[in-house]
């Protein structure tokens, strides 16, 4: 499946997280359309995913992750807020990058219906 990142020009971190989610989606490929061929990443600030989040949750705050199941050739897309990474990054006194990491997984757990439950088994897992 290919891995389209948006939102990051960084030419590594991009590489970074398209490797990653790969690694994600091989976990749990029996929950993974046949026919899909891409996934999206978005990183967006928290004013364009507090609006998302309103608009199709009906939500009126910011989140970290929301992830949108499209179902075509685009399996779905995951929108991850940098504002909320890098305060959760520093909650959790671990980097932007590796909280990044965590938010990828999420959102795919999400595409694939995993209970949060089921999620947390499946992150440790993945422990980066």
């Amino acid at each position: 499946m290919r891995i389209l990142i948006f939102g990051e020009t960084n030419k590594n971190r991009q590489q970074k997280y398209r490797i990653f989610a790969k690694e994600v989606l091989h976990k749990i490929k029996d929950r993974v359309p046949d026919n899909a061929v891409a996934l999206n990443i978005i990183l967006v600030c928290d004013d364009y995913i507090h609006k998302l989040n309103k608009q199709f949750l009906n939500k009126d705050r910011p989140t970290d992750v929301l992830s949108f199941l499209i179902q075509d050739k685009v399996w779905g897309e995951i929108y991850i807020s940098r504002d909320r990474a890098r305060v959760q990054a520093r909650q959790e006194k671990i980097s932007i990058e590796q909280e990044i990491f965590n938010l990828i997984a999420h959102g795919i757990l999400h595409l694939a219906n995993y209970s949060h439950r089921e999620m947390k088994k499946i992150r440790r897992e993945l422990n980066r």
